[in-house]
């Protein structure tokens, strides 16, 4: 009978002393916050204009002034963690430096897909403010021959002129650990 009464007190202690403790409220840690990451780079077209000038025509291409406004990433996109995505563009720099319109790139596709829309609206947000000096067709002339090796020294800019210029660009915009990310291309 003791032994059993034994069991039985050691049984109630212990659910006694299970019940009387308070359960511990656990809440789950937030989740991160999600950041969005952009990179990109410019496109090689084998196509442009400027590279078949002749041989009195120098091209002076636009000259970047302010390009550090990267486009932030989507919001709605970066809650659901929708990325990588590939987002392609051409714009047109004016004759003043600004950019003037943003196109489809004719060279590569972007990825399309539920938020292609916002992501697309970031890069034009972010290229409104993108500044350039502006691209230059210079006319020359061949110099004098100083060193007498029968070619010109150098050449002799007769007139220029202010001109529009596009470049392809492609935008990648990136979760990383967590976080979406901005990065530049190098």
């Amino acid at each position: 009978m003791t032994l059993r009464f034994g069991l039985i007190l050691a049984f109630v202690v212990g659910l006694t002393g299970c019940a009387a403790k308070r359960p511990v409220a656990r809440t789950a840690p937030p989740p991160p916050s999600a950041e969005g990451k952009t990179s990109y780079s410019y496109i090689f077209d084998p196509g442009n204009p400027a590279l078949g000038l002749p041989e009195d025509v120098q091209f002076r291409r636009p000259f970047p002034q302010d390009t550090k406004t990267l486009p932030k990433y989507p919001e709605n996109a970066l809650a659901v963690r929708d990325g990588p995505h590939l987002e392609v563009v051409r714009f047109i720099i004016d004759t003043h430096g600004n950019v003037e319109r943003v196109l489809d790139s004719p060279l590569e596709s972007s990825d399309g897909g539920p938020f292609a829309a916002d992501y697309r609206r970031a890069v034009e947000e972010a290229l409104k403010s993108w500044r350039y000096e502006p691209g230059v067709l210079q006319h020359v002339e061949p110099g004098e021959d100083k060193d007498g090796d029968g070619k010109p020294d150098y050449k002799v800019m007769t007139s220029s002129e202010v001109v529009a210029v596009y470049y392809d660009v492609r935008f990648t915009f990136e979760i990383v650990n967590g976080k979406g990310v901005v990065k530049e291309a190098p």
